[in-house]
């Protein structure tokens, strides 16, 4: 039962996580409004603390399962799935940072127009999380099944 909550956890957790992803993605445009960009600043501080609940839950679930942490640490697709939540949080950085940046000069301004260069890096940053991100389910059913265990 222990594996069936913990599983249950990390999945709420994902589910979380995704979505406050696709928030982002949605949320960010050209020109904010002060409250847009204290909401999308929020939404990615969100999107940090989620992300650390998931690794907490997932560390749990490799812990408790019933398969031995073996299993997991000898499949190769496990570290792919590793491999690409690193580099979803690694990118995430960079929103964080612009948003910070932009967060700076808006205490009297009733928005903020993001510059042509930095908004197409960020929305290119924030798609390339959203599909690197939707790689991890399919390591995921992948790894359910048994294909990359060694």
């Amino acid at each position: 039962m222990v594996d069936t909550i913990l599983a249950w956890i990390h999945f709420v957790f994902i589910f979380g996580l995704v979505g406050t992803l696709f928030a982002e993605f949605f949320f960010y445009q050209r020109t904010l409004r002060v409250e847009a960009l204290i909401r999308l600043q929020r939404v990615d501080m969100l999107f940090g603390i989620l992300a650390g609940a998931v690794i907490v839950s997932g560390v749990l679930r490799v812990m408790y399962s019933p398969k031995t942490a073996t299993f997991y640490l000898h499949d190769w697709i496990f570290w792919a799935k590793m491999a690409l939540f690193v580099a979803v949080g690694l990118l995430s950085i960079v929103p964080t940072l612009h948003y910070l940046r932009l967060g700076g000069g808006t205490a009297k301004d009733i928005a903020v127009t993001v510059p042509e260069r930095d908004y197409a890096t960020i929305r290119r940053v924030l798609a390339l999380e959203v599909v690197l991100l939707m790689f991890i389910p399919l390591c995921a059913s992948l790894m359910a099944h048994g294909y990359g265990y060694r």
